[in-house]
C-alpha cells in the first residue's frame, strides 16, 4: 500500500503538468455500454461500482460471485470487460436465463503469466480470431484473449530510465516484467458459477 501510495503521488504530479489532458480525461464516462452481435457489452476500468475497484478480480472472484450476479442483473449486459486489477481472470456467470462473462485482461503492457513477456486485450466479436490464447462463446459472439507483443528491451530501458532502482515502481513492478507474475493461464480461465452454473465451455488453446 505505501509503494502503491507513493507511485500515485508522483503519477500525479506529472498530471499536473498537463491540465488539458486531465480535463479531457476527466470528462469522460465511467463506464461506457457497446453493442456487439446485438449484445450490449459494459466497459469498465475496475469494476461495476467504481473505477477503482476490484469485485472483478481474481482473487475476489474465488471469495464470493453475489455481487457480480447482481451486478449483471442490474445492467441488463452480457459481458463485462474490464481492466486495472494486474491479474487476468475469464469468469463465466451462469444465471437462470442464460451465461454471462467478466473479461478481465489484466494488464495490456506487461506480462500476465509466468515466464511470459507479452501483455493481454480482450477481444469481443461475432468472428473468432485463431490465435487466441483463451476465451469464452457466448451464442454468436466469441468473448478472447489475445496476446499484446512489444519490444522487451525498449520497455525496460524506458521503465528504469523513469524508475530505477530503489524506487516504488521499480519494487512493486520490475521483476514481474522481467519474469512475469506467480501466475499461469489456466489460473486465469475459470469454470462458471452463478445459480444457474453448468458445465463449463471454457476452451484453452
Amino acid at each position: 500500500m505505501a509503494r502503491s501510495n507513493a507511485i500515485l503521488a508522483t503519477l500525479r504530479a506529472t498530471a499536473r503538468g498537463f491540465p488539458e489532458l486531465r480535463t479531457r480525461l476527466g470528462a469522460l464516462p465511467m463506464h461506457a455500454v457497446a453493442a456487439v452481435g446485438g449484445e450490449r457489452i459494459a466497459l469498465v476500468h475496475g469494476d461495476a461500482w467504481s473505477l477503482a475497484g476490484w469485485n472483478f478480480s481474481q482473487e475476489r472472484m474465488l471469495e464470493d460471485p453475489a455481487p457480480v450476479v447482481a451486478a449483471f442483473a442490474a445492467a441488463g449486459v452480457r459481458v463485462f470487460a474490464s481492466s486495472h486489477t494486474c491479474l487476468p481472470v475469464l469468469q463465466p456467470i451462469d444465471l437462470r436465463d442464460g451465461r454471462r462473462v467478466i473479461a478481465n485482461n489484466g494488464a495490456a503492457g506487461m506480462p500476465n503469466f509466468r515466464g511470459t513477456r507479452f501483455g493481454l486485450v480482450t477481444r469481443i466479436s461475432v468472428h473468432p480470431r485463431g490465435d487466441a490464447l483463451y476465451g469464452e462463446r457466448l451464442g454468436s459472439l466469441h468473448v478472447e484473449a489475445l496476446a499484446v507483443r512489444y519490444d522487451h528491451a525498449a520497455w525496460l530501458e524506458w521503465f528504469d530510465a523513469r524508475w530505477p532502482e530503489g524506487t516504488p515502481a521499480s519494487a512493486s513492478y520490475r521483476r514481474r516484467i522481467v519474469d512475469g507474475p506467480s501466475y499461469e493461464a489456466q489460473q486465469a480461465v475459470r469454470s462458471a458459477v452463478g445459480p444457474g452454473a453448468a458445465a463449463p465451455q471454457t476452451a484453452v488453446a
